[in-house]
């Protein structure tokens, strides 16, 4: 049971650890998400407007 414990609380920290990475990285940089949710643009979408 505690080694079950130790792996949630190393997983856990390990998640936090990201989110306050892409956290800082977003108020620094403001790149990544707008790379992640940006439209994506079809390929055979821009060959029917011609």
């Amino acid at each position: 049971m505690q080694m079950a414990i130790t792996f949630m609380a190393v997983v856990a920290g390990m998640i936090f650890s990201l989110a306050v990475a892409l956290l800082v990285e977003e108020i620094i940089f403001g790149q990544v998400f707008r790379l992640l949710f940006a439209p994506r643009r079809l390929a055979g979408a821009a060959d029917e407007k011609r």
